[in-house]
């Protein structure tokens, strides 16, 4: 089994997992987001406490790279403190450099992605979930 095939099924299995998950009830902040590209939604619930995220949900409508976004929002910051402030930015910067190491800030998880670097037009997928749940932490913090 080559590198490529262990993480598609990495990604296929975290897809699947997501795709169960239902959107959380109690929450104090979201956002929608939609690629007018390809079509794939995402709406992000965010139960914020003192910093906290407590509970978060990504519920995707679309594809599978979008829905493994979402299921790795969900495991890397549901009971997690609220992400540093260049998580999108470092995000961005190691998914677009090819030979780029992955920054030691992010979390090694992202990872699962290695193989998707090399085709741009899909990093609108993987990203999706995780911009929108910085937007919907920003939005409270504006409310505060």
């Amino acid at each position: 089994m080559n590198t490529l095939s262990i993480y598609q099924e990495k990604i296929l299995k975290l897809a699947a997992e997501n795709k169960k998950s239902f959107a959380i009830d109690h929450y104090n902040c979201s956002f929608n987001m939609k690629n007018p590209m390809c079509g794939d939604e995402v709406q992000v619930r965010v139960d914020l406490i003192n910093k906290k995220i407590n509970n978060i949900s990504a519920i995707v409508r679309g594809c599978a790279l979008c829905e493994a976004s979402a299921g790795l929002v969900v495991q890397l910051f549901k009971n997690n403190s609220v992400p540093h402030n260049d998580f999108m930015k470092e995000f961005l910067f190691w998914l677009n450099n090819n030979g780029q190491e992955i920054n030691s800030s992010l979390p090694k998880e992202l990872e699962i992605f290695l193989p998707i670097k090399e085709i741009s037009n899909r990093h609108t997928c993987i990203t999706m979930p995780f911009e929108a749940t910085i937007k919907s932490l920003k939005s409270t913090n504006k409310e505060n």
